[in-house]
């Protein structure tokens, strides 16, 4: 097994595979993160345009409001 130089509080060498388990969790998490953003922007696409009203959105917003660019 590889091994970093990187070393924990404890003294340990960390394992080179510690990076590989990061990536993959960042990579869950983005994916996770893109089905809420769809997710959301599904239920604000099927509001009716009286209920987007209401919250301040028109239709061409949605997009950018779900990401944050409102």
């Amino acid at each position: 097994m590889a091994y970093s130089s990187a070393h924990d509080t404890a003294g340990k060498l960390f394992g080179a595979e510690t990076k590989e388990v990061t990536i993959l969790q960042r990579i869950v998490h983005w994916v996770r993160e893109r089905a809420d953003l769809r997710r959301a922007e599904y239920e604000l696409n099927h509001m009716s345009d009286a209920e987007l009203s209401d919250i301040g959105l028109t239709r061409g917003e949605i997009h950018n409001a779900v990401r944050g660019s409102v």
